[in-house]
């Protein structure tokens, strides 16, 4: 029986195995464990240790293709990597310069909420957060919630200790000789530059249109790169189509929009100046990234409400195309159940006997939509059908596709 089991394991659960036995192997942990919904592995170090999570989803694509040997080197190195680190036990004092922000998809971590507590986190930009690691030679360590309140400081001086340290680092940068004409600036991190994160450093990309040529636009389809062009809008559209690509196979994908400066030097989503193709594809790539978060965040939140026995229908958004190939949310209102709605494009009110669309924001603005709190991205918590006089001015807004 138990050769059968192993014989239909599947090649996500023989991989995280095959990290089980090497976490077990290293002899550094007292206990460890492969939690399948989260696809990662669960391990303490000891008894008074709060343990750590290994993720296996981007190390899982990194890895295929690879031969036996190759795979192999790449899990004992990530194994020893995360199981070495020894952050939990570090003070103020110690972990204070190590310190660094990063960006992550809003959902990123949220699965492990149950046993560890949140990451400390805080919105940065629409379906991103900021948290702060732990920089270490060779891994980083997320900092937690709880090890806030350990240390004595509040999150807002993590925050900030966090940004200081990498500003020295992106300051460098800035020593470059200015652009003779419109160039395109590439920065692959190779392990400890945290070039994506520097966009969350306040007047960073502002100051990286004198090395472009123009108003700076940035790409960071991964986690690794960031890429910056000059604002010129056939060069914006190609870069999308390419950055979605990018986004859709990377191991450790982060967002496939483009981000610019407003009048003020803060990071924004780049929205185009006119409708047409170039609005198109920039809004395509808000839907792509706002699919792949919900998802997340719906996983993690279907799990807890198991746990907790909550009878709450977590919606998913619904990604549709049109027939000239542009792409549009969907948030489903039924009759039947409570639901925790997603942000979308159009809310469909489905009954028996009928599926209204109708944009979001009549919606919101007639049904009195709130964003319940804690949840990013926002979800708003719908507990019975809308009334007569409510669906009769709903289907007055209502349009068709």
């Amino acid at each position: 029986m138990q050769l059968l089991r192993r014989l239909w394991r599947s090649r996500e659960e023989r991989f995280a195995w095959a990290v089980l036995r090497a976490v077990r192997a290293t002899g550094r942990v007292t206990h460890a464990r492969y939690d399948r919904k989260a696809f990662a592995i669960r391990f303490h170090r000891d008894a008074d240790d709060a343990g750590g999570w290994i993720y296996l989803h981007s190390s899982f694509r990194e890895c295929a293709g690879m031969g036996r040997a190759d795979r192999a080197r790449r899990i004992n190195a990530l194994v020893a990597a995360v199981t070495s680190s020894s952050t939990g036990r570090l003070g103020w004092a110690e972990v204070a310069p190590r310190l660094r922000p990063v960006l992550r998809g809003a959902g990123f971590g949220q699965s492990s909420h149950a046993e560890t507590g949140p990451l400390l986190s805080r919105p940065a930009l629409p379906y991103l957060v900021e948290l702060v690691v732990v920089d270490e030679p060779t891994s980083m360590a997320y900092v937690l919630a709880a090890q806030v309140q350990e240390w004595g400081v509040e999150p807002a001086e993590v925050f900030a200790t966090a940004r200081t340290n990498l500003r020295a680092l992106a300051d460098g940068l800035l020593a470059r000789p200015a652009a003779d004409g419109k160039v395109v600036l590439r920065l692959v991190d190779t392990g400890d530059a945290y070039f994506t994160s520097m966009v969350l450093l306040d007047g960073f990309l502002a100051s990286l249109g004198d090395l472009v040529g123009g108003r700076p636009v940035a790409f960071i389809h991964d986690r690794d790169n960031l890429t910056v062009i000059a604002d010129e809008p056939a060069g914006v559209a190609t870069m999308l189509e390419l950055v979605e690509r990018h986004y859709t196979d990377a191991a450790r994908s982060l967002s496939p929009v483009a981000y610019t400066c407003d009048d003020r030097g803060a990071v924004v989503p780049y929205g185009a100046a006119e409708p047409g193709p170039l609005a198109d594809r920039v809004h395509r790539s808000q839907v792509v990234l706002a699919a792949a978060e919900y998802q997340s965040q719906k996983e993690a939140l279907d799990a807890r409400y198991e746990r907790e026995g909550r009878d709450v229908f977590v919606g998913s958004l619904i990604v549709a195309e049109r027939p000239d190939g542009t792409l549009f949310s969907v948030a489903v209102w039924t009759d039947y159940c409570v639901t925790l709605l997603p942000r979308a494009d159009l809310v469909c009110f489905q009954s028996a006997g009928e599926a209204v669309m109708v944009p979001w924001p009549a919606v919101a603005r007639t049904a009195g939509l709130r964003p319940e709190p804690d949840l990013v991205p926002d979800r708003y918590l719908v507990r019975t059908w809308p009334d007569k006089a409510t669906l009769d001015h709903l289907r007055a807004e209502a349009v068709s596709l």
